[in-house]
């Protein structure tokens, strides 16, 4: 008779395996895998104490505890690193395989946002989907989607030739449809404004002539445009950013002009952990796209630095991976990645210090928000993944002659 498999024995199974598809992962891995590891690990963690200093006092009026923002970001980060791993794990072919995948299913997730009650807006945006125990914001992962189908076009494309028109019109039609969908639809300009810049640094490193360039940009900014004068309140704020002196009774600078007042009371060394008075109300969402003056009050010039400066070493990182990289899609995927990431966080820190309007742009693993940690993760484990295959291949090579 054949035993039975107690519960005890098969969890025993699956930590087993788990702490196996870690020791691949992790052991003996390059320079750059190592060091991006150590960045995605310092930002998560520095993230959220950020989060549950600047949240703290909101979480405290609305959940009647201090620990309801930090308890999401903490189930985000899990999420987040279980994806990580399994995408570190993976080999690369197979992740580019998941693509149509991934891109069809957050799609649909995106239409349910608009088309059925599961959507719910937030402060004017339609951009996220009630699943009762959790909300997620399908967008988010429509930015690792359009990366891999982005790489696909262009690496794949055997009929036209990179001169002409024709060859571009499958990534622009990808655009074309997120901007309807995700900018027009759910009214989400931030994350168009990112997704634009991820397409054209893709289009820029793929090798788009410069004569289709200006034509793309010209079509990019009228994107823009239209959106700003379909939306009452994107105007706005687009209007008050332009003219910070002239009236402003909807009150749109209200943010933009308490982070700087944030900066200016933080110093050079800030007011220490934790003494902000900014997050007491005075910031709405401080924990989101705020985080950055927070950050600023609390830790001074100096902590608002190193904060540019993890971010500028993720971005040297990332651009070291992509040019040891010798597949054309991977190396492309990469460089998606980078703009997404480093340019979503300039963007956010340029809202910050007022050199853009408010935009709703969070900052990559540090602001609050468990979607966008979890897809930030999955798309640096993919990376990862592309890490170890350039890690491992010299030494495959080296087995394969010696036979």
């Amino acid at each position: 008779m054949a035993k039975r498999t107690t519960g005890k024995a098969l969890l025993g199974r699956g930590l087993s395996n788990a702490r196996g598809i870690i020791d691949v992962v992790f052991r003996g891995q390059s320079p750059e895998f190592k060091a991006l590891w150590v960045i995605i690990v310092f930002m998560a963690l520095f993230g959220l104490l950020m989060v549950y200093s600047s949240s703290y006092v909101d979480s405290v009026v609305k959940t009647s505890g201090p620990f309801g923002e930090m308890r999401s970001q903490l189930f985000g980060m899990g999420g987040g690193a279980i994806a990580m791993i399994w995408f570190a794990y993976l080999k690369p072919e197979a992740s580019r395989r998941l693509g149509p995948w991934i891109a069809a299913g957050f799609m649909g997730a995106q239409l349910a946002v608009l088309f059925t009650p599961l959507g719910i807006a937030v402060n004017g945006n339609r951009n996220w989907l009630n699943l009762g125990i959790a909300t997620l914001q399908p967008s988010e992962f429509l930015k690792i989607a359009m990366i891999m189908m982005v790489a696909s076009f262009v690496v794949g494309n055997r009929t036209y030739e990179k001169h002409e028109p024709q060859f571009w019109y499958g990534p622009i039609s990808v655009f074309a449809i997120l901007f309807v969908f995700v900018g027009l639809f759910s009214k989400d300009m931030g994350t168009v404004i990112v997704m634009a810049v991820i397409l054209f640094g893709m289009f820029f490193l793929g090798g788009l002539p410069n004569q289709f360039m200006k034509w793309v940009l010209a079509a990019g900014v009228g994107g823009i445009l239209l959106m700003f004068a379909l939306g009452g309140s994107r105007r706005g704020r687009i209007m008050a950013w332009m003219f910070p002196d002239a009236p402003d009774p909807s009150q749109y600078n209200w943010q933009a002009d308490h982070g700087k007042w944030a900066f200016a009371a933080g110093g050079l060394f800030g007011v220490g952990p934790g003494n902000s008075k900014m997050k007491w109300s005075w910031i709405p969402e401080a924990q989101n796209d705020f985080i950055f003056a927070i950050i600023g009050e609390e830790y001074g010039l100096i902590g608002a630095l190193t904060v540019i400066a993890l971010f500028v070493f993720l971005g040297i990182t990332l651009l070291r991976i992509a040019r040891k990289t010798a597949d054309q899609y991977e190396r492309l995927f990469i460089y998606g990645v980078t703009f997404w990431i480093i340019g979503q966080a300039f963007i956010n820190i340029s809202v910050v210090l007022t050199m853009l309007p408010v935009l709703g742009v969070n900052l990559p693993m540090i602001s609050s928000g468990g979607t966008s940690m979890v897809a930030t993760l999955m798309a640096l484990g993919m990376v990862m993944g592309i890490e170890r295959k350039n890690h491992a291949g010299p030494k495959l090579r080296v087995v394969r002659g010696n036979r």
